[in-house]
């Protein structure tokens, strides 16, 4: 090739990646609305498909889709008003199906910029076209997102205004940053030095990052059991609640389906309850150690399986093993990945006591708090009528939060030689 050719072809190149770059940005925006349009059909194709099998009803094709629509916000983290009820429950299943598809997506968009052969960085944080493909989606996303948001405001029940931060910007800016996680993992050299891990922070917490929320993940995997348990020994009661609804072959799959993305929240409330704080399922119904109040619950069928109004049998005795108990399941959950971390600490560390403590402490936290976001991502406990205060009990609240404090420390002591 001469020198010439060598000339023509470089400018040649220039001009086509300048467009390049415009083509990829465009289609990355179109990938992120994509994705919020899949997303959506979820629930919106359900919603439609039990308005045409339903031939009693009366409504217009129009009002499915603000339902479906409104069901989405609500799976994506928005509260919902119903005449004088708010719903505030988001199903916990829904949201992270919602994150895990979306952040799969924003990695197919933005693969073709995390491979160029240098990478030049925006700012010392991020490689540039990544990060211009990776804004682009959100910004799909969000304007994908926006607009079911004004269909269900139109159309279905009202979404909170307020709330419509969380599937509009939250979701895909969380989903864009675990993209680019995901990216930089096989490329470190995509982040730039003011992205890295900080000196500042101490080995012993990222050592505790991952023992932590497995210790908050088995939390959460007892409490699914627990559920799986409670709806096996009353199904006779679920499935007559479920059989009163007649919701035909279509509209029962969709209610079991919403009952199963919904099966982590209740896994919240069997830890709450196993913890000693118990659970509110609406306002004015909980269950805790003292027994069960009850209250007008809405025609969900897997509410059946809540135990029955009243003191529970052998309260004196669960109070007094309580004394000794009360928040152990917690700390159990932390002292089972405990092993692996302090052999950690004991190699990294020549005074193993100092390297067990630094390491325990960060880890229970960790536990306590992954439990503790999983449920405010859960429930919610604002406004005022049925569906609006599920959750652990108010009355206990402060005092969960004090002994959840102490947590730390007493698995320090625990796991202290």
């Amino acid at each position: 090739m001469s020198v010439m050719e060598m000339l023509r072809g470089g400018t040649s190149s220039t001009t086509t990646g300048a467009g390049g770059d415009r083509q990829a940005l465009q289609r990355a925006v179109l990938a992120g609305a994509g994705a919020a349009a899949a997303s959506a059909c979820a629930c919106v194709l359900p919603a439609l498909l039990v308005w045409v099998a339903a031939s009693q009803s009366t409504v217009d094709w129009t009002t499915a889709l603000g339902v479906g629509a409104s069901l989405w916000l609500l799976g994506t983290g928005a509260h919902l008003t119903i005449g004088a009820a708010h719903v505030t429950m988001v199903p916990l299943a829904f949201l992270a199906a919602a994150v895990v598809g979306a952040t799969w997506a924003a990695v197919r968009a933005a693969r073709a910029a995390a491979q160029d052969r240098t990478p030049v960085h925006l700012a010392d944080l991020v490689h540039r076209p990544l990060a211009l493909v990776l804004a682009s989606w959100t910004g799909g996303y969000a304007a994908c997102a926006a607009i079911w948001s004004v269909v269900a405001l139109a159309a279905g029940p009202s979404p909170a205004v307020p709330s419509l931060v969380v599937p509009v910007l939250v979701v895909p800016a969380v989903s864009a940053g675990a993209a680019l996680g995901w990216l930089a993992g096989g490329r470190p050299e995509l982040l730039g030095s003011r992205v890295r891990r900080p000196g500042w922070l101490p080995d012993a917490a990222r050592r505790a990052l991952r023992p932590g929320l497995e210790g908050a993940t088995a939390l959460l995997a007892a409490g699914v059991v627990a559920c799986v348990v409670m709806v096996v020994f009353r199904f006779d009661r679920v499935s007559h609640l479920q059989s009163e609804l007649a919701p035909g072959i279509i509209g029962g799959a969709v209610l079991t389906l919403a009952q199963v993305l919904a099966l982590p929240n209740l896994a919240l409330w069997a830890v709450s309850f196993a913890a000693g704080t118990g659970f509110s399922a609406v306002q004015g119904a909980s269950a805790s150690w003292t027994g069960s109040r009850t209250s007008l619950l809405p025609m969900v069928p897997v509410f059946g399986a809540l135990p029955d109004p009243g003191a529970f049998p052998g309260f004196p005795s669960a109070r007094r093993a309580g004394a000794v108990g009360r928040g152990r399941t917690h700390r159990l959950a932390v002292a089972a990945r405990g092993r692996t971390v302090v052999d950690d600490a004991d190699q990294a560390d020549g005074d193993g006591h100092r390297g067990r403590r630094g390491c325990e402490l960060p880890r229970a936290a960790r536990c306590h708090r992954g439990v503790v976001a999983r449920g405010g991502a859960a429930v919610g406990h604002r406004g005022s009528g049925r569906c609006d205060d599920p959750g652990p009990a108010r009355g206990v609240r402060r005092g969960c939060r004090t002994r959840a404090g102490l947590g730390p420390l007493e698995a320090a002591a625990l796991t202290t030689r």
